[in-house]
């Protein structure tokens, strides 16, 4: 599961989710449905048992007392005495209690009418039917507790057959005494009827009766042609009704098949049987199978459902956040992705991709930041993402520090700059007193001892000593012009350039604007002057140039300084690696002013030096 990639995951778990919510649900519907329809089906069988044993007990009761009746009007008792006086066949034919008795017996739909005496003799019967007097015996038995009350008797079990025999036994009384007996044999297809009718109990259902013996007494549905009396059931139905306990559930019956079961016990004094009354569970059960099979199908789709579904919402929520990780592994790797362009489908995406977005922005300004910082711009501002924020803070020490570092290396190049332009200044003044006191005192001495002379040579000489003071004075003003010291920078410059004309090719357009009065400090006028002169110089030298323009404009603020020549120029991607002395001095002056010089060249257009140097 750990190696599974989000969206597996998601997918995994919201379908397995679904499903068996799906599946449980579905479960629990089907069995508290099947549950619902068990228990209707129990009901309308303990219903049909309750009804069925209401009309056999019914029945019995009133065969009972129909022969009760006869009993009381001594119908039976005429009959016995007419018997015992041994009447012929033709006569018991014109007995009148006889002809009424065998009306009765089709009128009740008796099956068999016979009259013993005490000594089991038979003295009439409807039938030509004689039954052992073993089996009287064994009647007698089941009689001997109450001989003057009628019975309801279950001779099934001595039936040599197995068939069911139900009598009912009367005694004919006489002053109380016992003299002979009736026994009627029910016909027991009467209730065997009751039981048949299966309305509402469907292809399966049936109602039985079964005695203490636990073998059946009415004919079983499934096995018609059976006598009753070899089907055995001991099953848990009618067990529990011999037991007095009526109930009903799902039990096997005595065919091993599992059936819905409502059973109790028969309301009789004489009889020990129970009724039952089942269905089988496959048949009760076949709306809740085609029922499932229903939900089978509901539980197919919507699982099927549930998975697009779940396939859906979990690419849409893994999409931004599988985005989210490339980003994320992106930053990781040191590069700053391009901007993210997906619609976040939650509040929590959404603040994630926003984080991002900062995120993304901060390294982006914090490279900037390092770039500027790299380029030493040491005055660039940068913005923390937050109060926390350790990178962007420790970036801002390390401007501040690198700042202050810079600062303090520029003061000390600055110090060691002037340190040597003041030494070359120093040294200029030494040769320039140097020269003026002495080649130039020897230069003047000689001239006046030439003027004492006399002869042609006189003149040549002199003219070769004026030149040499000319080129002394020259020198003099190249390394150190006294006009700065006397008149200022606009008289030096202005002396440079007549002293440049006058020795070479150029034409020299020089202008010195002032915007206020006031007077330059001796160290930017010395230093303006140094990066004319080199400037000029190097026009002279390397640019094959007719004009220059040399133009200043004294500001407030700054000076603004351009030197600009028709010369033939230079590549600027070569002037790092071919610039010369003088345009690095050029440099260095400038920078130790705080100021900026840019050189702009191309070949064949000429080169142009500007030059900013702020007034403090």
């Amino acid at each position: 599961m750990k190696n599974l990639k989000i969206f597996t995951k998601l997918f995994l778990s919201h379908s397995i989710v679904g499903l068996v919510t799906i599946v449980t649900l579905t479960v629990l519907f089907y069995l508290l449905i099947s549950n619902a329809l068990v228990q209707r089906t129990l009901d309308q069988l303990s219903s049909i048992n309750i009804l069925k044993k209401q009309l056999v007990e019914n029945y019995l009761i009133k065969s009972l007392q129909n022969l009760e009746a006869l009993q009381l009007e001594n119908k039976f008792l005429r009959i016995y005495h007419d018997l015992d006086k041994h009447l012929t066949d033709e006569q018991q034919q014109h007995n009148v209690d006889l002809i009424d008795i065998k009306h009765l017996c089709t009128f009740y739909n008796l099956k068999n009418l016979h009259i013993f005496d005490t000594h089991h003799h038979q003295l009439y019967s409807t039938d030509k039917e004689m039954y052992p007097e073993g089996l009287l015996k064994k009647i007698d038995s089941a009689i001997m507790i109450e001989p003057k009350r009628l019975h309801t008797i279950d001779a099934s079990i001595y039936s040599p057959d197995k068939s069911t025999l139900l009598f009912y036994y009367v005694p004919i009384l006489e002053k109380e005494k016992v003299i002979g007996i009736v026994l009627v044999q029910e016909n027991f297809q009467k209730i065997q009827n009751i039981l048949l009718e299966t309305t509402g109990m469907g292809n399966t259902g049936e109602s039985y009766l079964v005695g203490q013996d636990y073998h059946m007494r009415s004919t079983s549905r499934f096995f018609p042609d059976s006598i009753p009396g070899l089907i055995q059931v001991n099953t848990e139905a009618v067990r529990n009704s011999f037991q007095s306990q009526s109930g009903k559930g799902i039990i096997v019956d005595y065919r091993g098949v599992s059936v819905l079961s409502s059973h109790r016990r028969v309301d009789n004094k004489d009889l020990h049987w129970a009724i039952i009354s089942e269905m089988d569970e496959a048949e009760a059960m076949l709306p809740i199978y085609r029922l499932r099979n229903y939900f089978i199908g509901i539980t197919l789709f919507i699982m099927a459902l549930v998975i697009l579904i779940t396939y859906s919402l979990s690419n849409i929520i893994a999409l931004p956040i599988l985005k989210l990780k490339e980003v994320i592994l992106t930053l990781s790797k040191g590069i700053i992705p391009s901007k993210i362009f997906f619609k976040p489908n939650t509040q929590e995406i959404e603040q994630m991709e926003q984080a991002i977005h900062q995120l993304t922005a901060g390294f982006e300004r914090t490279a900037l930041f390092a770039n500027e910082i790299g380029s030493g711009n040491f005055k660039a501002e940068f913005t923390t993402l937050s109060v926390q924020d350790t990178l962007g803070n420790a970036l801002i020490r390390m401007r501040d520090e690198l700042r202050d570092f810079h600062e303090k290396e520029l003061k000390s190049a600055r110090t060691r700059a002037a340190a040597l332009l003041e030494g070359q200044e120093s040294e200029r003044r030494r040769i320039i007193n140097e020269l003026h006191d002495g080649v130039g005192q020897m230069l003047t001495v000689i001239r006046m001892q030439v003027d004492m002379l006399e002869g042609e040579p006189k003149d040549e000489i002199k003219s070769q000593i004026n030149d040499a003071i000319a080129e002394v004075k020259r020198i003099s003003y190249n390394v150190m012009p006294q006009s700065i010291i006397d008149f200022g920078l606009e008289a030096a410059l202005k002396g440079l350039c007549d002293s440049m004309q006058k020795y070479s090719p150029l034409t020299i357009d020089f202008r010195f604007i002032k915007e206020v009065e006031h007077t330059l400090d001796f160290e930017i006028s010395i230093a303006l002057f140094r990066i004319a002169q080199e400037g000029l110089n190097n026009v002279v030298k390397h640019a094959n140039a007719t004009h220059v323009d040399l133009h200043l404009l004294d500001r407030t603020d700054e000076i603004y300084f351009i030197l600009e020549d028709n010369g033939k120029g230079f590549d600027e991607k070569d002037m790092i690696h071919q610039a010369g002395s003088g345009l690095r001095n050029i440099k260095e002056r400038t920078k130790l002013l705080n100021g900026s010089a840019e050189i702009h060249t191309a070949t064949g257009i000429g080169t142009s030096i500007e030059i900013h140097i702020p007034i403090v």
